[in-house]
């Protein structure tokens, strides 16, 4: 975590003056109805989530002193049910559906809005939020919190809040997912880099999920820079499963500057050992799956970071990539590389698994991106599945295969409809000769594809 700093500090400052000289203040505090906070809100929250959205993309390590901030009276509690959505979210959670620790910011945020002058009217927009947060906490954690809340009425509010029905852990997962989604568009996220080997345990959930959201969204990494370097640094970490996942992100995603990457190439050839490899082999698998996102830049980087003279199976694969990366997975040369790998292990090994899930990546990437009219660069890229499918023969990746081929058949059928036409005579004809040949569908199932369906008839 870091202070924040004295721009954003003086930059808050002058929001809360103008809050508090405000006319649509002045005319709400006449009154007090909830149109009027409505109002003012509509004026100076934009100017809040501006400076909030600034510091989320280029300081997130200052985000919770500028949330501390916000809980000053003087900001009439504006944007802090937003603030106390973010702090539930936060929140690591374990195979119960409950928070692995105590959420002492979402208390610290839910107290300053139980004592705000305006919490009748905030209410309004927290129900959902508290109702999460207290489900996904314990019961002494809410007692606790309970406690410090002297007003009878907002205790009797927030009581209101804890629904038997979130006792249920299916329950809570379905609730926590819908409403994540509200929040998808948002950029939240912080951490805390660990300084201590226990540290290290506590904060890896939050600080795994908050490099893959970096990464994932394409921001920056400069700001903390130095955080990660002093993480890489400590050798006491070297051992840990936690710091070498990390380490496995770092040295994927995240470039460091010259000097930086020079670090981290040293940090690899420090820990490399069959653990290590066995490890980094298993980061992959789980990493594909999940859906993240490799591609030639991620591969390429960390084949530049690794000692390949080093004869083991992290170079060999490496080795590989550069040459799929190179000539491309249609090129024969990359075909027959792929080949002799995959021959030098068990089917079902990680090592394969990975190249497995590193070629469906590839192949996804091309397939998302064609085109209806280049159709034609489709029917060739089949037969090159249809060797890897040989080379693989394994079932799971050629149901992948087999999906993405439909879904972009699919595309095209409702792109030309015109059944008459030559694209669409030469899309059937193909999936017609394919697609049994490669066991995506059976002869039948190409004719209920294909099967012109006729309209009803209408009564005279």
């Amino acid at each position: 975590m870091q202070e924040l700093e004295l721009d954003y500090k003086e930059r808050l400052q002058a929001v809360a003056e103008v809050i508090q000289g405000s006319d649509e203040l002045a005319v709400y505090l006449e009154e007090e109805t909830p149109e009027l906070y409505k109002a003012l809100q509509e004026a100076y929250e934009p100017l809040i989530a501006e400076i909030y959205d600034e510091v989320a993309q280029n300081h997130p390590l200052q985000l919770i002193p500028l949330e501390t901030i916000l809980l000053n009276p003087f900001f009439e509690g504006l944007f802090l049910p937003r603030i106390l959505g973010y702090s539930v979210l936060r929140g690591e959670l374990n195979e119960q559906i409950k928070y692995a620790r105590p959420q002492e910011h979402f208390k610290e945020v839910l107290v300053a809005i139980a004592n705000s002058a305006n919490f009748d009217v905030i209410k309004q927009r927290i129900g959902q939020t508290v109702q999460l947060g207290f489900s996904l906490s314990s019961d002494i954690w809410i007692a606790s919190l309970l406690d410090r809340i002297e007003n009878k009425k907002v205790k009797s509010f927030l009581q209101s809040m804890i629904l038997d029905r979130f006792r249920d852990a299916k329950e809570r997962e379905s609730f926590y997912h819908r409403y994540k989604k509200q929040y998808s568009h948002y950029n939240y996220l912080t951490c805390v880099f660990p300084m201590t080997t226990g540290e290290l345990k506590v904060e890896y959930e939050t600080l795994r999920a908050f490099l893959l959201n970096r990464m994932t969204q394409g921001l920056g990494h400069e700001n903390y820079s130095a955080e990660i370097l002093d993480m890489l640094h400590r050798k006491e970490f070297y051992r840990e499963v936690e710091f070498l996942e990390l380490l496995s992100i770092i040295a994927n995603f995240i470039s460091l500057g010259n000097k930086g990457d020079e670090t981290i190439a040293q940090v690899l050839k420090e820990v490399r050992s069959a653990t290590f490899n066995h490890l980094y082999f298993n980061f992959l698998k789980k990493s594909y799956k999940e859906g993240i996102r490799f591609g030639a830049k991620a591969d390429l980087r960390f084949s530049s970071l690794v000692d390949k003279s080093v004869s083991d199976d992290l170079s060999r694969y490496y080795k590989l990539l550069e040459t799929i990366h190179a000539k491309g997975f249609v090129h024969e040369d990359t075909i027959d590389a792929v080949g002799a790998f995959y021959s030098q292990h068990e089917g079902m090994s990680v090592n394969n698994e990975c190249l497995r899930l590193n070629l469906l990546q590839q192949f996804r990437h091309v397939m998302e991106n064609l085109t209806e009219p280049e159709y034609p660069s489709y029917f060739e890229l089949s037969r090159t599945f249809a060797v890897y499918m040989n080379i693989f023969d394994q079932a799971a990746f050629n149901q992948e295969l087999e999906s993405m081929s439909m879904d972009y058949v699919k595309k095209l059928l409702a792109f030309y409809k015109d059944k008459r036409s030559k694209e669409y005579q030469d899309v059937k004809k193909f999936v017609s000769s394919a697609f049994t040949e490669y066991e995506f569908l059976t002869e039948k199932e190409v004719i209920d594809l294909f099967k012109i369906k006729r309209k009803p008839k209408t009564e005279a």
